[in-house]
């Protein structure tokens, strides 16, 4: 009796995408990883190609799980971009992975619906709601990119040092926040929920 199911092998699949990028996965590490034959893996789920498919697909559909709270308006935008920055963060080789098969505007779908029903409830219309979801959207993408840039950067050049020292002799404090490694969740809210405010204002 084969004791692995079809999600067993997409979840096994998910967790080494996720350690190690899709490039890493193949059919007998799979296996491997599940202590069953390559054949079993065929058997569940296809070939490589197949099994890549899957998971998009999978990716796609957690990517639907939005979570909106809040009372007010500005707060349920934030908690939208909140979710959707979240769910790009937790899953960054597969979000790639998506991304290469060009199926990002449909991974980015939901939180769209959702943004289009919150700006609309907030008494937006026609091209000025258009303009705002999109705007809420391309600060969360482009959030996300700054983080990941500055996550693989190397050490400052010291023409940047010099030019913070420069600074910390005019104001002290402004230096050493810009010294400081940056909370990335809360430097998040305050720029979306700016952006926002001055959206809905």
């Amino acid at each position: 009796m084969d004791r692995i199911t079809r999600d067993t092998v997409l979840d096994t699949a998910m967790r080494l995408v996720m350690e190690s990028g899709i490039e890493n996965l193949s059919m007998r590490k799979l296996a491997a990883e599940l202590g069953v034959a390559v054949t079993s893996i065929y058997w569940h789920v296809g070939n490589r190609d197949v099994l890549v498919d899957q998971l998009v697909d999978r990716v796609i559909a957690e990517m639907g799980a939005i979570s909106v709270d809040g009372s007010t308006p500005v707060e349920r935008v934030v908690s939208i971009a909140r979710s959707t920055r979240r769910m790009i963060l937790e899953r960054p080789h597969l979000v790639g992975l998506v991304r290469e098969r060009g199926l990002e505007s449909l991974m980015m779908l939901p939180a769209r619906k959702a943004l289009v029903h919150e700006m609309t409830a907030a008494g937006l219309r026609g091209a000025r709601a258009g303009e705002a979801v999109q705007a809420v959207q391309y600060q969360v993408a482009g959030f996300v990119m700054l983080e990941r840039a500055l996550e693989n950067s190397a050490a400052e050049p010291p023409a940047v040092d010099e030019w913070r020292a420069e600074l910390a002799r005019e104001d002290p404090e402004l230096a050493d926040s810009l010294s400081n490694v940056t909370d990335g969740d809360r430097l998040f809210v305050l720029s979306v929920r700016a952006l926002v405010e001055s959206l809905l204002g």
